[in-house]
C-alpha cells in the first residue's frame, strides 16, 4: 500500500464508478482496478461493492476512507510545509462565509486572492452559519468565519467582530415607531421568522429565552436569510438580525429596527479554523487576506 493507492481509493470512493474516477484521476481504467485489487489483497477484505447504481464502499472501505482522507490531508500539509519557503501560494483554499457576511466578503476576497496570489485555487463556500462549526471540523473547509464563543472544542478561533442583535419588521410598523430599544420579555410574545437551528441567530434566541425562562414564539422557518427580510418587510411577522445585516439586500429599504433590550443579545464573530489540521500554504495565504480584509471592515470589534 502506498499515498497514491489510497488517494485513487478515495477518487473511486467520490465518483462512485471505477470509470468516472478513472477520468478525472487521468489514470487508465484497468490500472485503477489493479490498484484497487492491490489495496484489497494488502487489507484482506473487500472495500466496495459493485451494485447497478455504482461502486459504493463496505463498511471497511468506509473505515478507510475516513482514515485515508486524513493521511492524504497530512502528506499534502507536510509537502506544503517544506516547500513553503521557497514556492508561491498554490494549490486549493476553501473558505466557508455565512450568507449574512457574503455581501460584503465573497467578492472582495475573490478578488484580492486573484490578485496577489493568481496560482491558488479559491473556493469560497457560502451556507447557513449553524453549518460553519461542522464544515470546519469536518474538513470540508479550511477556514471559515463562524458565530459562537471563542472557546470552541477543536477549533483555532480569532475574534473578528461583536455585534448586536435587533428586532426588525417592516419600515411603517407602529411597533417599532418612536422607541429606542425593544425588551426582550415583548420580543418572545412577537410571531417571529427564523431559521432553524443550528443557525446562529437561532440559537441565540433561543438561549436567551432559555435565560429569561420563555420560550421562542415561532411563525415560520425559513432557511434562507433573503426570503426571511423580503417576507418580514411583506407584514408576514418579525424577526431578529444585526443592523449590519438588515441593511443590506433587496428588502433593505423596506425593513426597520430596534436594538434588543433587557437583557442585550450580543454575538460574536470569530475566524476559525481546526486546531489539528495544519492549513496549506494555499489556505494560509488566503487566511491572511480574508484577516486584512476584516480589519479593514471593522474597528474595536464592530462594524464599520
Amino acid at each position: 500500500m502506498d499515498l497514491r493507492q489510497l488517494r485513487y481509493f478515495l477518487g473511486i470512493v467520490e465518483h462512485g464508478s471505477i470509470s468516472r474516477a478513472a477520468d478525472a484521476l487521468r489514470v487508465a481504467q484497468p490500472a485503477l482496478s489493479l490498484h484497487l485489487k492491490r489495496l484489497e489483497e494488502d487489507f484482506g477484505c473487500q472495500l466496495v461493492l459493485r451494485t447497478a447504481r455504482g461502486v459504493v464502499p463496505t463498511e471497511s472501505g468506509r473505515r478507510l476512507a475516513q482514515r485515508a482522507v486524513s493521511l492524504v490531508e497530512a502528506m499534502d500539509s507536510l509537502r506544503d510545509e517544506v516547500r513553503a519557503v521557497e514556492s508561491v501560494p498554490a494549490g486549493p483554499a476553501t473558505v466557508g462565509i455565512p450568507t449574512s457576511l457574503g455581501p460584503v466578503l465573497t467578492v472582495p476576497l475573490a478578488l484580492a486572492v486573484r490578485r496577489a496570489h493568481p496560482h491558488i485555487r479559491l473556493r469560497v463556500v457560502e451556507g447557513l452559519s449553524g453549518h460553519m462549526l461542522e464544515w470546519v471540523l469536518s474538513g470540508q473547509v479550511d477556514l471559515a468565519l463562524v458565530f459562537g464563543a471563542k472557546d470552541m472544542g477543536g477549533l483555532e478561533t480569532e475574534l473578528v467582530a461583536r455585534e448586536k442583535l435587533h428586532l426588525v419588521g417592516p419600515v411603517d410598523d407602529p411597533l417599532l415607531r418612536g422607541r429606542n430599544a425593544i425588551p426582550f420579555a415583548e420580543v418572545l410574545a412577537l410571531p417571529l421568522i427564523l431559521p432553524g437551528r443550528p443557525h446562529g441567530v437561532r440559537e441565540e434566541v433561543e438561549h436567551a429565552a432559555l435565560l429569561a425562562r420563555g420560550s421562542v414564539g415561532v411563525a415560520m422557518e425559513i432557511d434562507a436569510l433573503e426570503q426571511i427580510k423580503a417576507l418580514v418587510a411583506e407584514g408576514c411577522g418579525y424577526t431578529v438580525l444585526s443592523e449590519r445585516v438588515a441593511r443590506y439586500g433587496a428588502a433593505a429599504d423596506r425593513l426597520t429596527g430596534l436594538p434588543i433590550a433587557d437583557p442585550q443579545i450580543d454575538r460574536t464573530i470569530l475566524l476559525a479554523h481546526a486546531a489539528g489540521r495544519p492549513m496549506t500554504v494555499a489556505a494560509r495565504a488566503a487566511h491572511g487576506i480574508l484577516r486584512d480584509i476584516l480589519a479593514g471592515l471593522t474597528v474595536d470589534g464592530g462594524w464599520r
